[in-house]
């Protein structure tokens, strides 16, 4: 039997509970999760009258809704629920990832241990998988368990963090994500942190199982705000991480030669500030 304690979180963002799809498959979780979180981070209110929510708290054991309409940093909200509740491992998810059961009886209520959980991100867009990427290749399912290698990363949701790596994560950084993100390049602080720590290939990593979730890069357009986000992401990587040098200085000398001052405002700002404009 798993004794494990087992700490969720939803960030729900722009739709109803009973829209979210991640909520609906938390309703049909066949076990019990000892802390469930659902943030929504805006634009407008939840009522705490949803009908969801005793359906919710008649499958799990402790249910709480946030109203965060502000929309807070994503990093922010993500290193207060870690801090917040006691567990042993901790999942993040976004509001449309459909959890699997084999998600469930594989990863988040595998009875083995391990530090990391990072399910198999399949698309569903065209059914691939693109994420965990290691060794700059998407890993696929696989029944045994690895040791973490350096250069690894993978999205949000669905990740899984146990308790003995939170403690070793803020013992070093002071958090498990990197505050100074707040959208775009969260998940991916995680890992260059772990990337920084001198023993980090003695962590063990879950992929036993694998998640179907909407992906982003296959949106055809690419909005302002998306482009400005991507950009900002992309500067605090370099400024905290050293990452992306060749890629910063090409931007920043086409931004000089076609005179796109604003944007190298931004540039400029967010390097010396050291973090997103929201943090």
């Amino acid at each position: 039997m798993n004794n494990n304690k087992i700490a969720l979180v939803v960030i729900v963002y722009g739709k109803a509970l009973e829209d979210a799809l991640t909520i609906q498959s938390l309703l049909g979780f066949e076990r019990k999760l000892d802390h469930l979180l659902i943030v929504n981070n805006g634009p407008t209110v939840i009522d705490e009258n949803s009908a969801v929510l005793p359906a919710l708290a008649q499958k799990h054991h402790h249910v709480v809704l946030e109203n965060q309409v502000q929309n807070k940093p994503l990093s922010w909200i993500y290193n207060d629920f870690i801090q917040q509740y006691d567990a042993d491992r901790y999942a993040v998810f976004d509001d449309d990832t459909m959890v699997s059961r084999e998600y469930c009886e594989k990863i988040l209520f595998d009875t083995e241990s391990y530090h990391l959980g990072l399910p198999s991100i399949r698309s569903s867009h065209d059914g691939k998988a693109y994420y965990p990427v290691i060794s700059s290749s998407p890993k696929e399912t696989q029944e045994g368990y690895y040791q973490y290698d350096k250069g690894t990363y993978s999205i949000g949701s669905g990740l899984i963090i146990s308790r003995d790596l939170k403690k070793t994560l803020i013992d070093a950084f002071g958090g498990v994500f990197d505050h100074h993100f707040a959208f775009y390049g969260v998940d991916i602080s995680l890992f260059r942190r772990l990337d920084k720590l001198q023993y980090s290939d003695q962590f063990i990593v879950n992929t036993r199982a694998e998640l179907s979730h909407h992906l982003s890069k296959f949106n055809n357009e690419i909005s302002d705000f998306r482009k400005k986000e991507l950009l900002i992401d992309q500067i605090l990587q370099f400024r905290w991480y050293r990452t992306n040098t060749k890629y910063i200085f090409r931007i920043v000398a086409g931004m000089l030669l076609k005179l796109r001052i604003a944007e190298l405002r931004l540039v400029i700002k967010t390097f010396i500030e050291g973090k997103h404009p929201r943090c």
